[in-house]
Parts: C-alpha cells; structure tokens; sequence
C-alpha cells in the first residue's frame, strides 16, 4: 500500500507538472521569438536614424552604428543592391517584399527584420537585421530547462511527502490490522492508538470500544458459568436429598415429595433466569417487594436446612412501604450470605431486612469470628477462601449491577450487609 501511495502521488505531480509545463513551454518560445523581433527592429531604427537620404541618393559611404555580434545588419537600394552591412550579396525575398512596411520573417536559418527608408512616399533603400535562429532557440532552451528543473524538483519534493504520507497513514492502518487479528485471537487488550488522523483514530478507537464489549460479554459468559455452577449446587443437593429420602423412607402421600421437588426445581429455573439476565443485561429484573412476604419465603427455604445442622435462626422484616427491586437478586445474594453463613459461621444466623432512606437494607449475622481482611473475601477464586471463593465475589458483583453494594459490616459477630437502592438502576455496560 505504501507503494500505491507513493506512486499515486507522484504521478500526480509527474502529469500535473507535464500540463503546466507543455504550455508554458510554447509560451516561452512564442516570447522569446517576440523579443528577438523587438530587439531586431530596435536595431533597424538606430540604423535608420543615422542614415542620411544623401547617403543613399549619393551612393556615399554609409557608417552603421556599433552593433551586437550576434545580429547582422545591412543596407539596400530599392533594386536590390547591398550599400553597407554584411548581409547577403543580393536583396533576399524579404527585403524584395518590404514595400513601404516594416516585415519580419524566417530565412534560412535566421530570423531577419526589414524596415523601410522612406522619403516623401518613396522608399529610398531597405535596412536588414537578422540574428540566427540558434540564439532564439538557445533563450528557448534555457527557459525551458528551468521550468524542467523546477519540476525535477516538484517531484522530489512530492516523493518526499508522498513517503511521508505513506508511512504516517500506513503505519497506523497496520497496527489497527494487528490489533484485529489479535482481537480475532482472543486477545481483548486493545488499547485506543493515536496518529493524528482523524478518520484512523475513530477506527482504531471503535476497535478498542468492541474489543472491551467483546471482553465484558466473555467475562460475563464466564462468570455465568461459575456463578450457575455455584448456585445450583445447593436446590440441586436439595431435590436430590429429598428424593433419596423419599427413596429409603417413602412417605404414605406421594403428592409431598413432588410438590418439595417442583419448588426445588423452580428454585433453580429462578438461578437460572437472574443469573442469564445479569449476565447480558448487568442487572435484574425489578418489581414491587413486600419485605415481610419476602422474608417468609426465606425462611421456609432455610428453616430445614437450620434443623438439620442443629441450629437456629430469626427472621425479621421491618413493616413498610413494598421496594421497587429485583427480587431474584436480592434472593440470589441472600442465599450466598445465608449459605456462607451456616458453613463457615457460627451460633444463631439473624437476618433482617428493612426500608430505609430510599433504600433496600438487608443484614445477615452469625456468631463467627473472621480473622482475614475484609476485602480479601469478595475476591474470586481467592486461594484463602474456605470454600471454594466464588460465592461472596457473585454476591457483591450482583449488588454493583443493581446499583448497590455488599459489604462486611462487622467482623465479630460477623456481620454482612446489603444497600440496593428503592429505584430502577441503570444497566451496567461498558
């Protein structure tokens, strides 16, 4: 492409320097024959100022001025005979021709003047001038090898820029080639370029916008999966406890275990959903939440899971106005607390939400004692986690995608808390 662009601009100037070139060319020469004519009938006057009408009637001795080397000069009578000058022995077809008119034309190889000596309406003699055609053509030549060198030097300097355009514009469509193979490779750490120009900095900045997309919707696609793995594993042990149970102990009523296994398996189609919709959209979807119907929902989850590991629980919902949330968020994240909760912690497990100054805010507290930094927990895959480090990282991530936050409130007791905000959050795009 440099090549193209260089070639291209040079044979722009190559044409652009030929059409001015041809005619200025021809001007030139049409001007410098001018000229010579010019200079050729100025010498005639002189001559005919000091020539005497004596001189020519008398048949004296004529005495022409000093002259030029290059120009020849010679005087004649009206019949044809040579009276001074070194021109040709006999009148030519000009000096024939003269009449009572100054003429100019070519002869031979020189360019001849001929002006007439007039006295009382008659021509008394003919003054010839002529220079060789070689010093026409030689000015002609000159002038012509300037504008020639003038565009020698046009196209160098075009060359010049040429190369230099080449490169400033080749260079950065080279690095934006680069870029896009490597996004085709996976390679999503395409930073923004600048060259200068305008049109290559848009492109180059567009490809590094669809490179983070690219990067956000692939992370997003993994965190799913790890998300969706984590999540499901508790309703999944759940259905499948209930249907071992069910297996060795079966119950009189066989309607039991099959509604316990449908609202497991509507607990996981619920993961499902709000795990997709963050993952493409950044946030849930919202609706009207009334707190207490909320918190009854998670107790008759977890109320089992409490008995079977022989330990208690309060549940606790402030009375108020529903909270415009996405309530598959904040049943996604409660269950993380709440897992995290009866696995790592300790004594009683309290939760308790309420609306409070605009906002949704809910608590989990266990009587545990956490010794690492709070920062560290929300890490994902953090290698000191006690489990296996996705859960509180989700948890947190979920909350940021609704516009919140979740934090460790306390360390002992260990305490986490909730903000999600009592209004439709913007979704989180890149």
């Amino acid at each position: 492409m440099r090549r193209r662009i260089l070639v291209a601009i040079v044979g722009v100037t190559i044409l652009a320097t030929a059409v001015l070139t041809v005619p200025l060319a021809i001007v030139s020469s049409l001007r410098a024959r001018s000229e010579s004519v010019r200079e050729l009938e100025r010498v005639a006057e002189r001559v005919a100022a000091d020539i005497s009408v004596a001189s020519l009637r008398g048949g004296d001795e004529i005495d022409l001025p000093e002259i030029e080397s290059a120009v020849s000069v010679a005087v004649y009578l009206p019949d044809g005979t040579r009276v001074a000058g070194n021109g040709p022995a006999t009148a030519d077809e000009l000096v024939e021709a003269t009449g009572l008119l100054t003429r100019q034309g070519t002869v031979g190889s020189a360019l001849v003047v001929t002006r007439p000596v007039v006295i009382d309406e008659q021509t008394e003699g003919v003054i010839w001038v002529a220079e060789k055609l070689s010093e026409t053509e030689g000015r002609v030549r000159r002038d012509i090898l300037m504008l020639v060198a003038f565009d020698l030097a046009a196209i160098g300097i075009a060359a010049g820029a040429g190369w230099f355009l080449s490169r400033r514009l080749v260079e950065p469509l080279e690095l934006i080639r680069d870029d896009a193979v490597r996004l085709g490779g996976g390679d999503f750490a395409i930073g923004r370029r600048v060259s200068g120009v305008a049109e290559l900095d848009a492109t180059s900045h567009a490809l590094s916008g669809t490179a983070q997309r690219l990067e956000t919707a692939l992370q997003r696609e993994r965190e799913f999966s790890a998300n969706a793995s984590h999540q499901l594993r508790t309703p999944l042990t759940a259905l499948r406890l209930s249907i071992e149970g069910e297996v060795l102990n079966p119950r009189e009523d066989r309607l039991v275990v099959l509604n316990e296994s449908l609202v497991e398996i509507d607990r996981l189609e619920s993961t499902i959903s709000t795990l997709l919709d963050v993952a493409r959209r950044g946030t849930g979807h919202r609706s009207q939440v009334e707190l207490s119907r909320w918190m009854n929902t998670i107790r008759l989850r977890w109320s089992p899971r409490l008995a079977d590991a022989g330990r208690t629980g309060s549940f606790d919902a402030a009375e108020g106005e529903p909270v415009d949330t996405s309530s598959q968020v904040l049943d996604e994240i409660t269950d993380v607390l709440f897992s995290n909760a009866l696995a790592h912690g300790s004594g009683e497990i309290s939760v308790a939400v309420a609306a409070s100054s605009g906002s949704l805010v809910l608590t989990v507290t266990d009587g545990g004692n956490l010794e690492r930094e709070p920062e560290q927990l929300f890490v994902r895959h953090d290698p000191g986690a006690a489990g296996n480090g996705v859960g509180l990282a989700m948890a947190r991530s979920l909350a940021e995608g609704e516009g919140g936050r979740l934090v460790l409130a306390q360390v002992t007791p260990t305490q986490f808390k909730l903000v999600l905000p009592d209004r439709p959050a913007e979704p989180l795009h890149p």
